[in-house]
Protein backbone atom coordinates (compact mmCIF):
# COMPACT_ATOMS: atom_id res chain seq x y z
CA UNK A 1 0.00 0.00 0.00
CA UNK A 2 1.37 3.58 -0.91
CA UNK A 3 1.55 5.90 1.81
CA UNK A 4 0.80 9.02 1.81
CA UNK A 5 3.47 10.95 2.58
CA UNK A 6 2.55 15.28 3.48
CA UNK A 7 4.71 17.80 4.05
CA UNK A 8 3.99 19.45 7.70
CA UNK A 9 1.58 22.05 7.06
CA UNK A 10 -2.54 22.46 6.43
CA UNK A 11 -4.38 20.93 3.39
CA UNK A 12 -7.73 22.24 2.18
CA UNK A 13 -10.37 19.35 1.57
CA UNK A 14 -9.38 18.81 -1.97
CA UNK A 15 -5.67 17.98 -1.21
CA UNK A 16 -7.11 15.26 1.08
CA UNK A 17 -8.84 13.78 -0.97
CA UNK A 18 -6.30 13.51 -3.08
CA UNK A 19 -4.30 11.08 -0.52
CA UNK A 20 -7.40 9.59 0.22
CA UNK A 21 -7.64 11.18 3.93
CA UNK A 22 -10.46 12.07 6.24
CA UNK A 23 -10.98 15.93 6.27
CA UNK A 24 -10.07 15.49 10.28
CA UNK A 25 -6.11 14.59 9.16
CA UNK A 26 -4.32 18.08 8.64
CA UNK A 27 -1.07 16.62 8.78
CA UNK A 28 0.44 13.01 8.61
CA UNK A 29 1.11 12.68 12.07
CA UNK A 30 -2.72 13.40 12.99
CA UNK A 31 -3.91 11.03 10.62
CA UNK A 32 -1.30 8.09 12.11
CA UNK A 33 -2.97 9.26 15.79
CA UNK A 34 -6.39 8.87 13.64
CA UNK A 35 -5.72 5.41 12.03
CA UNK A 36 -7.00 2.58 13.85
CA UNK A 37 -4.41 -0.02 15.15
CA UNK A 38 -5.63 -2.46 12.10
CA UNK A 39 -4.92 0.41 9.52
CA UNK A 40 -1.62 1.19 10.87
CA UNK A 41 -0.53 -2.52 10.87
CA UNK A 42 -1.49 -3.21 7.10
CA UNK A 43 -0.19 0.51 6.34
CA UNK A 44 3.35 -0.86 7.80
CA UNK A 45 2.57 -4.19 6.35
CA UNK A 46 2.52 -6.51 8.97
CA UNK A 47 0.02 -8.88 9.20
CA UNK A 48 -2.92 -8.24 11.45
CA UNK A 49 -3.45 -10.78 14.54
CA UNK A 50 -4.82 -10.18 17.74
CA UNK A 51 -1.50 -10.61 19.54
CA UNK A 52 -0.74 -7.31 17.48
CA UNK A 53 -3.45 -5.23 17.95
CA UNK A 54 -3.51 -6.10 21.86
CA UNK A 55 0.34 -5.29 21.84
CA UNK A 56 -0.07 -1.75 19.56
CA UNK A 57 -2.96 -1.02 22.13
CA UNK A 58 -0.93 -1.07 24.82
CA UNK A 59 2.16 0.79 23.57
CA UNK A 60 0.37 3.78 22.09
CA UNK A 61 -1.41 4.22 24.94
CA UNK A 62 1.44 4.20 27.10
CA UNK A 63 2.54 7.62 28.57
CA UNK A 64 6.07 5.67 28.90
CA UNK A 65 8.61 2.87 26.87
CA UNK A 66 7.44 -0.07 28.29
CA UNK A 67 9.70 -3.34 28.68
CA UNK A 68 8.83 -6.76 27.48
CA UNK A 69 7.61 -8.17 30.76
CA UNK A 70 5.78 -5.14 31.14
CA UNK A 71 3.92 -5.23 27.98
CA UNK A 72 3.53 -9.08 28.77
CA UNK A 73 1.45 -8.65 31.84
CA UNK A 74 -0.80 -5.80 30.66
CA UNK A 75 -2.15 -8.04 27.85
CA UNK A 76 -5.30 -9.15 27.49
CA UNK A 77 -4.18 -12.11 24.64
CA UNK A 78 -2.12 -15.28 25.62
CA UNK A 79 0.72 -15.43 24.17
CA UNK A 80 4.10 -17.21 24.73
CA UNK A 81 7.11 -14.73 24.96
CA UNK A 82 8.82 -15.72 21.89
CA UNK A 83 5.77 -14.75 19.64
CA UNK A 84 5.92 -11.08 21.75
CA UNK A 85 9.18 -11.06 21.20
CA UNK A 86 8.74 -11.42 17.72
CA UNK A 87 6.28 -9.35 17.14
CA UNK A 88 7.99 -6.14 18.87
CA UNK A 89 10.86 -7.18 16.79
CA UNK A 90 8.19 -6.67 13.41
CA UNK A 91 7.00 -3.78 14.80
CA UNK A 92 10.90 -2.24 15.07
CA UNK A 93 11.76 -2.96 12.02
CA UNK A 94 8.30 -1.96 10.03
CA UNK A 95 9.14 1.50 11.71
CA UNK A 96 5.97 1.45 14.52
CA UNK A 97 7.59 1.71 17.92
CA UNK A 98 11.57 2.45 18.63
CA UNK A 99 13.89 0.81 21.70
CA UNK A 100 15.79 2.52 24.10
CA UNK A 101 17.86 1.11 27.28
CA UNK A 102 16.46 1.52 30.73
CA UNK A 103 18.60 1.84 33.72
CA UNK A 104 19.51 -2.05 34.09
CA UNK A 105 20.03 -1.92 30.13
CA UNK A 106 16.59 -3.69 29.74
CA UNK A 107 15.15 -2.94 25.72
CA UNK A 108 11.86 -0.60 26.28
CA UNK A 109 10.02 0.04 23.74
CA UNK A 110 7.82 3.05 22.89
CA UNK A 111 5.87 3.82 19.71
CA UNK A 112 7.37 5.88 16.84
CA UNK A 113 7.00 9.48 15.44
CA UNK A 114 5.34 9.99 11.86
CA UNK A 115 8.61 10.20 10.66
CA UNK A 116 10.14 6.60 11.15
CA UNK A 117 9.59 3.94 8.27
CA UNK A 118 10.36 0.55 7.28
CA UNK A 119 14.12 -0.18 8.25
CA UNK A 120 14.64 3.58 8.96
CA UNK A 121 14.32 5.32 12.70
CA UNK A 122 13.82 9.12 12.83
CA UNK A 123 13.42 9.23 16.41
CA UNK A 124 15.47 12.23 16.54
CA UNK A 125 14.39 13.17 19.94
CA UNK A 126 15.26 12.76 24.02
CA UNK A 127 14.78 10.39 26.69
CA UNK A 128 13.93 10.86 30.32
CA UNK A 129 15.06 8.30 32.56
CA UNK A 130 13.61 8.55 36.17
CA UNK A 131 16.68 7.70 38.97
CA UNK A 132 13.67 6.78 41.27
CA UNK A 133 11.68 4.71 39.19
CA UNK A 134 13.90 3.51 36.68
CA UNK A 135 11.16 4.04 33.77
CA UNK A 136 11.88 5.63 30.83
CA UNK A 137 10.01 8.14 28.78
CA UNK A 138 10.55 9.66 25.14
CA UNK A 139 10.21 13.33 24.76
CA UNK A 140 9.19 14.24 21.50
CA UNK A 141 8.67 17.59 21.71
CA UNK A 142 12.97 17.86 22.53
CA UNK A 143 14.82 17.34 19.83
CA UNK A 144 18.48 16.41 19.52
CA UNK A 145 20.72 19.42 18.59
CA UNK A 146 22.36 19.73 15.01
CA UNK A 147 26.17 19.13 15.60
CA UNK A 148 28.31 19.87 13.05
CA UNK A 149 30.75 17.12 12.18
CA UNK A 150 33.83 17.74 10.53
CA UNK A 151 34.69 17.23 6.95
CA UNK A 152 34.21 13.49 5.45
CA UNK A 153 31.95 12.55 8.39
CA UNK A 154 28.63 11.31 8.32
CA UNK A 155 25.77 11.60 10.70
CA UNK A 156 23.85 8.00 11.12
CA UNK A 157 22.11 8.60 14.88
CA UNK A 158 21.91 10.04 18.19
CA UNK A 159 21.11 10.01 21.30
CA UNK A 160 20.31 12.58 24.09
CA UNK A 161 19.16 10.99 27.44
CA UNK A 162 18.02 13.00 30.43
CA UNK A 163 18.00 11.29 33.78
CA UNK A 164 15.66 13.22 36.96
CA UNK A 165 12.82 12.53 39.06
CA UNK A 166 9.50 11.93 37.03
CA UNK A 167 6.10 13.23 38.06
CA UNK A 168 5.07 10.19 39.84
CA UNK A 169 8.06 10.03 41.79
CA UNK A 170 8.44 13.28 43.01
CA UNK A 171 4.76 12.86 44.34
Amino acid sequence: MARAVLPKVGHNATTLQIYGLPPYATRLHDYLRAMTDTELLRDHGLRVTSLRLDMLRILRGSERALTHQELEAKLTVSADRVSIFRSLNAFEEAGLVHRVLDARGTSCFAPCGDSCRHGHHDDAHAHFRCDGCGHVYCLQTVELPKVPLPKGFKFKSGHLELEGTCRSCRA
